[in-house]
């Protein structure tokens, strides 16, 4: 079946705006397959979707860190519609699920690898808002009685109190 132009510009802008190429093929209407040989032919022609998707999230706003976090978003959005999908999808091959959800592990795993790389800032506020708040569940733990003093001081911070 033959597509108009329009729907394929469509696609890649889809694609290019956020959504994963199979959310985007959903949305235009087009067959996944469809979607990925457009997507491989456009490459050989030169047309990289992935580089100007990455491109195009780092400049609609907010600089690398926010880039980070929306790819962060969509590598979760990901995750939840394969679990969603193989939870109700009951003719899914179980070999074919099984090397999605390690294929999709794997990416995780990179992506969690080059945000740690990329945004060595944000990673050193989770570990300092990890200690902080287990330093506060022992203060609680040894003397809850301190509980609504300890929790005071860390909203004090929190708001820049010094």
């Amino acid at each position: 079946m033959a597509h108009p132009k329009e729907t394929r510009l469509s696609l890649r802008a889809a694609f290019l705006g956020g959504l994963p190429l199979d959310q985007a093929a959903q949305k235009v209407g087009v067959p996944v397959q469809t979607a990925r040989r457009w997507k491989s032919e456009a490459a050989a022609e030169g047309d990289d979707w992935d580089k100007f998707q990455a491109a195009s999230l780092l400049v609609s706003g907010g600089g690398f860190e926010q880039a980070m976090g929306r790819a962060a978003a969509a590598m979760v959005l990901r995750c939840e519609a394969l679990l969603e999908r193989l939870q109700h999808d009951t003719e899914i091959d179980p070999l074919d699920a099984s090397k999605a959800i390690a294929s999709l592990s794997d990416s995780l795993s990179k992506a969690h690898g080059a945000a740690k790389r990329f945004m060595p800032e944000t990673d050193r506020l989770a570990v300092e808002n990890e200690a902080v708040k287990a330093f506060a569940d022992l203060i609680i733990k040894r003397d809850p009685t301190a509980a609504e003093a300890v929790l005071s001081a860390l909203e004090a911070f929190a708001m820049g109190e010094r």
